[in-house]
């Protein structure tokens, strides 16, 4: 089974977008902050990774920059609710 790593502070986007994956047959974490997402991937292998850009604290450009820098190549996709 994949596991695909949704990281999304708004948790109402990252439920439905959960839910429909689970209903694909993946193997879904979510968690709300950049922190909790580099501790993700220190402890689980995660072949997708959706990611908010804007996060709290560590923003998702430093996350897929320190993911990048600690040698994971793995597939991201940079979300944004932004309308610029």
């Amino acid at each position: 089974m994949q596991h695909i790593l949704i990281v999304d502070d708004e948790l109402a986007i990252a439920g439905v977008v959960r839910e429909r994956l689970e209903r694909e047959g993946f193997g879904v974490q979510t968690v709300s902050s950049g922190e909790d997402a580099l501790a993700a991937f220190a402890a689980h292998t995660i072949d997708l990774v959706l990611l908010d850009v804007g996060l709290p604290g560590i923003d998702g450009f430093e996350v897929l920059r320190r993911v990048r820098e600690s040698g994971h190549d793995t597939p991201v996709i940079l979300l944004t609710a932004r309308g610029d």
